[in-house]
């Protein structure tokens, strides 16, 4: 009986352990992701200000 529990806590130990390294590599994701959700926000406010300059770009020349 006592083996028994003794590999109880041991593969809580490891579940607990496991749990912990989840939690610091989905921690380490999220930030990843809010700066990428940071850095597309800032790109899609400038992106009106480049429109402007795509623009003479997609009419024919003058000498048509």
């Amino acid at each position: 009986m006592e083996e028994r529990i003794i590999e109880l806590e041991t593969r809580v130990a490891y579940q607990d352990k496991l749990l912990s390294d989840l939690d610091e590599v989905v921690q380490a994701f999220a930030k990843r992701v809010e700066k990428v959700e940071q850095r597309l926000s800032d790109l899609q406010d400038r992106q009106p200000e480049h429109q402007a300059e795509l623009e003479p770009h997609n009419t024919p020349p003058p000498h048509y």
